[in-house]
């Protein structure tokens, strides 16, 4: 999930004593789980036992208020050079890319599929393009990210 996370956000989790760039699901044990509040919410069962029942399948209350609001997804939403950034930029650059297609790509890295007609109009009568400057079609990409992470759909793909 935060590799899921981060793949959206076009940012990366760094670990210690790991080389840049590695992947949670590469993480060799669950020792990581300390450096990381995600991986402490939603990371590997200690190994206490060898039972399987240590790995609990349902969703727990900690781990729906972390996607809620947790300081690590929001960080990653804020990043300069991340998602939302690159493509509120876009959007006022010449020639400017049009919402839709700042849309249609964040569904695609979300959900590997298109908008639908109506998630777009939501979508784009959230935004309200029309007296948007760089900084504030940001803050509203970061709250379409967020927004779709924790769906049902984003969180049962990945």
């Amino acid at each position: 999930m935060l590799d899921s996370i981060d793949q959206l956000a076009q940012t990366q989790t760094d670990f210690p004593n790991l080389p840049q760039g590695t992947h949670a699901i590469a993480l060799p044990d669950n020792s990581y789980n300390k450096s990381s509040p995600f991986l402490k919410t939603f990371g590997r069962p200690e190994g206490a036992s060898v039972c399987e029942c240590e790995r609990v399948q349902s969703a727990t209350l900690s781990q729906s208020l972390h996607l809620l609001n947790a300081a690590d997804i929001k960080s990653k939403l804020d990043s300069g050079t991340g998602r939302a950034a690159l493509l509120a930029k876009a959007h006022f650059t010449k020639p400017p890319v049009p919402i839709h297609e700042i849309v249609d790509e964040i569904y695609t890295a979300a959900f590997a599929r298109s908008a639908s007609d109506a998630e777009l109009a939501i979508i784009v009568d959230y935004i309200g393009e029309a007296e948007l400057n760089e900084n504030q079609l940001r803050e509203n990409l970061k709250d379409v990210l967020w927004a779709l992470i924790n769906t049902k759909e984003f969180l049962f793909n990945h």
